[in-house]
């Protein structure tokens, strides 16, 4: 260990003077960086006192992206967390300095790994995307005040240690060493240079931390989209989040794939991708016209055509039950009743949009009048681009399949899985046979809690059943949104008598047939934000992020980034999706606020959230398909899967809309 007693501000003569203490740990194979655990304490001198000298910081500091605040260097971290401790304690912070060299795949690669971490009150990366970082070489100086001088001119991140009374600075930082081996284990410098790309997004939602994601990657974002747009305006708040954006007409007619190259030929783009699934088709032969790689059309038509997919999927799911298309309630009707050869259905069955969005319009029938009823839903639901049209009426019915349901993401390059992660998607009112908020019996989703309750023996199963799907569609690399159901499973839904929570438990009769998985659908796109977001916090991968790496080629950081923490899940973690009991006016004001007032533990909790509509929206029916989410909330707990969902619960409670 070693030590300088020095002052931070050379320009101010009376400035507080800091001891310094510091020591070198041990490098690991398993991580590009070493630290250097430091601890600064007040001396109670100035300055100006005899023999103080003051700290001769480096002419250059390693510094990160200029938009991303006030931790852009090393002496900006520690004068900001010198200025916010605001007491004589010490402070903890490890410097993170690079023990090899290479180019930053990252920029933001500490904070997106260290987010959740409960040791840590801050942290900061000091790097920008496709920076050369030269591996550290000590000086050989004797002096302390050099060697730290050369430490922290070498320093890419750093973090400080949370402040706690009953334990020392020292052992903070040894608890937080743990967790950089747990937590930094992945490649984030490589050895070859990183080329700048240029992404190309098709319909660009609010989702701003996605975007801000594709700066530290060092990817030009060119959006398309319509016409008062908030990334639009050249000079908005947004607009340094996007390198260019372009208005046409999206009409989905036989003009749009012309209308779309013409947009885009002189553009320079590396990649095309969307969130609006019907258009990955489209996408897929507008990159052909522009020479840049994709999916093939092809199997992107039967990704997204539920019909198209389950026809293909059937064989690999070994169910005897043949799935059922048709454009209207007067065509099912017709052949239902067809005195030669009437359509036999066995019930139940589930009704969905051969093309739809999320499960807005999945039904589950149980005799014919409300298998008439779930198809006249399916087929009025609005799912063309403005929301007000449906070009996609085709739907599907199919049988039901009972079991705890599942959502698997999967990152996957040359038919390997890279990454991938299981969740619980609680019993909907289709499950468990109760009406739901729209009068029906809808599989909409109201909760996910990660990661899964289920045995790893049928999570492992799931995956590789999902992996062969994937294959069997002809996908062999990209990212994947995967549901499923665990047939047979040795888990299902209960009411635990001790907590009043409905969790999964295990099956008190063990059943003859082993767990199998029965596909619901593979989506050729990464989850939705919120569930992006948990992904991100759980396992330490982006897999938003790593869809744009897919989609402009960049293997190389697509293979370095997909790997997850060392220790795997590092909490539980809760999506709570809240839907209005009825339709009518909003009359409450956003509920988070006033939470965060009355209720500031719970309100810890929630890391993200979003409230969709304000006092004197219009909100529409539940029964409606314009229907909508009035609030989703992101919700985490380091105390366990019981504890998080009391909390879902109070949430729940304190979320739901006044609508009249």
């Amino acid at each position: 260990m070693e030590k300088a007693v020095i002052g931070l501000s050379p320009e101010i003569n009376e400035s507080p003077v800091q001891s310094f203490s510091w020591r070198i740990n041990r490098t690991h194979a398993s991580l590009q960086v070493q630290s250097i655990d430091l601890v600064i304490a007040p001396t109670g001198s100035t300055l100006g006192s005899s023999g103080v000298t003051s700290l001769p910081w480096p002419s250059e500091l390693h510094e990160g992206l200029k938009w991303t605040g006030n931790n852009l260097n090393i002496r900006m971290f520690i004068e900001k967390a010198l200025k916010d401790s605001g007491s004589p304690a010490s402070l903890a912070i490890k410097l993170l300095i690079p023990q090899t060299s290479g180019y930053v795949a990252q920029s933001n690669i500490f904070e997106t790994r260290f987010y959740t971490c409960p040791n840590v009150a801050a942290v900061a990366s000091f790097i920008k995307p496709g920076e050369f970082i030269r591996g550290f070489a000590a000086t050989g100086v004797d002096d302390p005040t050099s060697k730290l001088r050369a430490l922290l001119s070498s320093t890419i991140g750093a973090m400080r240690a949370s402040s706690d009374e009953t334990i020392s600075s020292w052992s903070a930082l040894d608890a937080l060493e743990n967790e950089l081996q747990n937590r930094m284990a992945l490649h984030f410098l490589l050895p070859d240079p990183i080329p700048r790309k240029r992404v190309g997004l098709v319909f660009c939602p609010s989702n701003t931390m996605s975007y801000e994601l594709l700066l530290h990657l060092g990817i030009d974002l060119v959006v398309f989209d319509e016409p008062g747009h908030f990334m639009e305006d050249s000079t908005g708040p947004a607009a340094h989040l996007r390198s260019s954006f372009h208005t046409l007409d999206f009409t989905p007619d036989d003009g749009l794939v012309q209308r779309l190259y013409e947009v885009m030929q002189s553009l320079r783009l590396d990649g095309l991708v969307s969130r609006i699934e019907p258009y990955f088709p489209i996408l897929a032969r507008v990159s052909a016209m522009l020479g840049i790689p994709s999916a093939s059309e092809e199997h992107l038509i039967v990704a997204t055509n539920k019909y198209l997919f389950r026809t293909i999927i059937q064989p690999k799911v070994a169910e005897s039950h043949t799935a059922i298309k048709c454009m209207s309630t007067c065509e099912l009707k017709g052949r239902l009743e067809n005195r030669d050869e009437p359509l036999h259905i066995d019930y139940p069955v589930v009704v969905k949009p051969t093309q739809g969005h999320g499960s807005w319009g999945v039904l589950k029938a149980t005799d014919e009048s409300s298998l008439l009823a779930a198809v006249e839903t399916a087929t009025q639901l609005r799912m063309g681009p403005d929301r007000e049209s449906n070009p996609y009426p085709e739907v599907l019915i199919e049988p039901y399949i009972g079991g705890p349901e599942i959502d698997i993401n999967i990152a996957m390059l040359d038919g390997k899985i890279l990454f991938s992660d299981v969740a619980d998607n609680a019993p909907t009112p289709g499950d468990l046979d109760t009406l739901g908020e729209s009068g029906s019996l809808d599989f909409q989703e109201r909760l996910f809690m990660y990661p899964s309750r289920l045995p790893e023996a049928e999570q492992a199963q799931a995956r590789e059943h999902l992996r062969e799907c994937i294959l069997h569609m002809g996908f062999r690399s990209g990212i994947f949104h995967c549901e499923a159901r665990i047939r047979d499973s040795t888990m299902h839904y209960a009411l635990h008598d001790d907590s009043g929570i409905t969790d999964l438990v295990e099956v008190g009769s063990a059943s003859n047939r082993e767990p199998s998985t029965f596909v619901i659908e593979i989506n050729c796109r990464p989850p939705g934000y919120f569930g992006l977001y948990a992904t991100t916090r759980l396992y330490g991968v982006d897999l938003w992020g790593l869809y744009v790496l897919h989609a402009v080629c960049d293997e190389a950081r697509y293979r370095a980034l997909s790997v997850p923490f060392a220790s795997g899940a590092q909490h539980d973690s809760a999506v709570v999706l809240i839907l209005p009991e009825k339709g009518g006016i909003m009359k409450s004001e956003d509920p988070i606020p006033n939470l965060r007032k009355n209720n500031p533990a719970l309100a810890a909790c929630i890391p993200l959230y979003r409230n969709f509509y304000k006092v004197g929206d219009v909100v529409p029916s539940p029964a409606d398909t314009r229907s909508e989410f009035t609030s989703i909330v992101n919700m985490e707990s380091m105390l366990g899967r019981e504890h998080l969902l009391k909390m879902v619960e109070d949430v729940r409670r304190q979320c739901v809309p006044l609508v009249e």
